[in-house]
């Protein structure tokens, strides 16, 4: 059975945000469960981790074409049209749930790079929603890492399912092993081929993805599904009791912390605060 670092890496250490903010512990790897286990250092008002989150929400429900748009815009209008002008292109869910969700599966996103300590290869699906304040349907996440072993490129796939839960229970946990069961395949997979091959500078990127099977990669051990579960502070626990999974490339994430809701608020009114100040990102 994979460790968790074997699956994901080691847990950033600080002065990356997550080093920072939260401490881990990786649980024994059983035939049933991989879990770590993530807790806090500080209290969810730390400025640094509330700045870290409302630019991570800002940029990810933005397109670099609409962030220059947003500049544009604020240096040519008026406060009040500027207004008038954001609001009829508002990015960011106003829907507390959708909040929660997208900024789960955001954190989810960020700490698997910064757990491999790499940019990977992916699209922001929360760029194109055309309801902002409804969940759109597939995969959480899904991010790519091209790996050349001197030979040729190798694919790997990390396939993502996030969820919120103000009170961590079973079925939750449930929910999360069965969305990232050993016979789940991504849902994205297609999307982001297409999107990538937009951009003629990723064309050779979406070629490579577009001739690989996922049967092949899955084949290869080389499609890694990761689970986040951000909740209060009893979730290391509940996980650990009631984790079941049948797929051993399949980690569970725990995120226990006070008042989680209150930080993915603040989170959201430090991105909106960058929406009527583009010229601070």
């Amino acid at each position: 059975m994979p460790t968790q670092t074997e699956l994901i890496g080691k847990h950033p250490l600080s002065p990356n945000i997550f080093g920072k903010w939260l401490a881990s512990n990786d649980y024994a790897v059983t035939t049933s469960k991989n879990h770590r286990s993530l807790t806090p250092l500080t209290t969810i008002d730390n400025n640094e981790i509330i700045e870290w989150l409302g630019r991570a929400l800002f940029k990810h429900h933005h397109t670099d074409y609409r962030i220059e748009k947003l500049k544009e815009n604020y240096s040519q209008l008026g406060f009040s049209e500027y207004a008038k002008y954001v609001e009829n292109r508002r990015r960011l869910p106003l829907a507390d749930a959708v909040q929660k969700g997208n900024a789960t599966e955001i954190v989810l996103t960020e700490y698997i790079q910064d757990c491999l300590d790499k940019e990977l290869i992916k699209v922001f699906k929360l760029k194109y929603n055309p309801n902002v304040d409804q969940a759109i349907k597939g995969d959480d996440t899904l991010m790519v890492d091209i790996i050349n072993d001197g030979i040729q490129d190798r694919i790997k796939l990390y396939l993502g399912e996030s969820k919120f839960r103000s009170i961590p229970t079973k079925a939750v946990i449930n929910t999360l092993s069965q969305s990232l069961s050993k016979d789940k395949l991504p849902l994205s997979y297609t999307f982001l081929i297409d999107e990538l091959g937009r951009d003629s500078a990723n064309k050779h990127i979406a070629d490579l993805l577009d001739k690989t099977m996922i049967s092949q990669i899955k084949g290869n051990d080389d499609l890694i599904y990761t689970g986040m579960l951000l909740s209060d502070t009893t979730t290391s626990s509940v996980v650990e009791k009631h984790l079941n999974s049948d797929n051993s490339q399949m980690i569970l994430i725990s995120i226990g912390i006070d008042d989680p809701a209150e930080l993915i608020k603040k989170g959201f009114e430090r991105a909106n605060y960058y929406v009527l100040n583009p010229e601070l990102i």
